[in-house]
């Protein structure tokens, strides 16, 4: 029998490394990332609705200042016919309806009745010791409402109940210095009617509970002539007397004024302009969503056509809009407002053809009525279009993103379905992961200890077997 000896310098036993070599956790979201890709798909497109909302309220801003551009010319127009002057008496605002001179003459300005108490307190705070009540007439009208109790309150206290319960007036308490007194201003001047006792504008009704009220300023309407036309008036602030102009008194010299009325032109250009610029701010962003750029597909997402191709449509159709009348200036292309290729407005670029000042200087009432005119006028059509688009209850870009705002909230459950399952996916692979390395662990033990002991049973960490063969 011949021996050969087999040499070893490791353990017997081993169980393949593999506890230590896989990294588990990387596995696990490897595994998870895989499986997710449902969800994030789903995701995206609540993410592109989101931009969608996004998209539909920076066009509601545009179109909301574009409406700002149109009102800001409705009351006077492109060349308002304005004063020409400052004047002690009055101020004039608004556009006239046609160019020519007034004469206005102020004899009393407005006045609120105010009354304060004729009886003294020595303080504001503590109990002012009246008992009943207090209760004014308006205009000789008396609300049960109106009534204030007295009993038990000081005198700041009473001010404080006849702010609440009578809004017509205001009260407060005013001091000399060492004693206090009640004072009574009804907030608006003048008195009903110029037939009325002007005492009637504010009175206390029934006896006076110990106040002892004195009148300090009668109620007093305003009273002035406009071209030999007599006027009355409860306020300062008198329209009508010459149309579409608003004068708002402020003395009272009885000096008859001439005021002369001619068209302003000077801030035409900068006001049309405003009003393009506005224009033109919407149509990009329509642009934008109805021909986007094909190079950026994968993030435009645009929104939807049909409800933009008509608004496209509204704001094309103000261009040559007609508001009627038989001046030259009947719309804005008759003003040398052009449209571009890309749907955009653009001042005198058209040829043989006069430029916006000719324009004005030739028809400035025609320019005005341009954006002035009720119903057909520039003004009147965009507020119109922007009602059509942004109304709370009916407009089509609230409709739109109450729309996206639904589609984002209908795959919300498909989001949490995924994501119920991906985790429970993590939990399980996890828990599979780790009875495995378990395993592993278990069996590297094993090893170790047959390993130990069969290096204790040969007496060394390195061994040799013999066989023996018979040759």
């Amino acid at each position: 029998m011949a021996t050969s000896p087999i040499s070893t310098t490791g353990p017997l036993f081993q169980a393949g490394g593999l506890a230590s070599g896989l990294d588990t956790n990387s596995i696990v979201n490897s595994i998870i990332t895989a499986d997710s890709a449902a969800m994030t798909q789903v995701q995206s497109q609540q993410a592109a609705y989101q931009v969608q909302i996004s998209t539909v309220a920076t066009l509601t801003t545009k179109l909301q200042l574009l409406q700002t551009a149109a009102d800001a010319l409705a009351t006077s127009g492109l060349a308002p016919i304005q004063a020409n002057s400052t004047y002690a008496d009055f101020t004039v605002s608004g556009s006239a309806t046609s160019e020519g001179n007034s004469t206005v003459k102020v004899s009393t300005l407005a006045l609120a009745a105010k009354f304060r108490s004729g009886t003294s307190f020595s303080s504001a705070q503590t109990n002012a010791g009246l008992t009943g009540s207090l209760q004014f007439s308006i205009d000789g009208v008396t609300s049960p409402s109106t009534a204030i109790s007295l009993s038990g309150r000081s005198l700041s206290g009473i001010a404080e109940a006849i702010n609440k319960q009578v809004p017509q007036v205001t009260a407060s308490v005013v001091s000399d210095g060492s004693k206090y007194y009640l004072s009574v201003t009804r907030n608006s001047t003048g008195y009903a009617t110029s037939d009325a006792d002007p005492s009637d504008a504010l009175k206390v009704v029934g006896s006076d509970p110990g106040f002892s009220f004195q009148t300090i300023q009668p109620a007093q309407n305003a009273s002035l002539t406009v071209d030999g036309l007599s006027i009355q008036s409860q306020s300062n602030t008198i329209t009508g007397a010459i149309p579409g102009v608003t004068l708002s008194l402020t003395g009272q010299s009885n000096v008859a004024t001439n005021v002369t009325f001619a068209s302003n032109s000077s801030s035409a250009a900068t006001d049309i302009q405003n009003f393009i610029s506005a224009y033109n701010d919407v149509v990009t962003v329509l642009n934008s969503q109805l021909r986007p750029d094909p190079s950026q597909a994968a993030t435009n997402n645009p929104l939807a056509g049909a409800s933009l191709l008509s608004l496209e449509s509204d704001m094309q159709g103000l261009l040559s809009k007609s508001v009627g009348g038989t001046g030259v200036v009947q719309s804005l292309s008759d003003l040398n407002v052009s449209m571009q290729d890309d749907g955009t407005l653009m001042l005198d670029q058209l040829p043989n053809q006069k430029t916006f000042a000719q324009a004005i200087a030739a028809d400035p009432s025609g320019a005005n009525k341009l954006f002035t005119t009720a119903k057909t006028g520039i003004a009147a059509l965009v507020d119109s279009l922007v009602a059509k688009q942004t109304d709370p209850v009916d407009g089509a870009l609230v409709g739109e993103t109450s729309l996206l705002k639904s589609n984002i909230s209908s795959l919300d459950e498909t989001v949490s379905y995924w994501q119920t399952y991906l985790d429970n996916e993590r939990t399980r692979l996890t828990a599979e992961f780790t009875a495995m390395e378990a395993t592993i662990a278990n069996l590297n033990t094993a090893s170790n200890y047959l390993n130990a002991l069969s290096s204790s049973s040969s007496g060394s960490s390195g061994y040799t077997y013999k066989t023996t063969s018979k040759g």
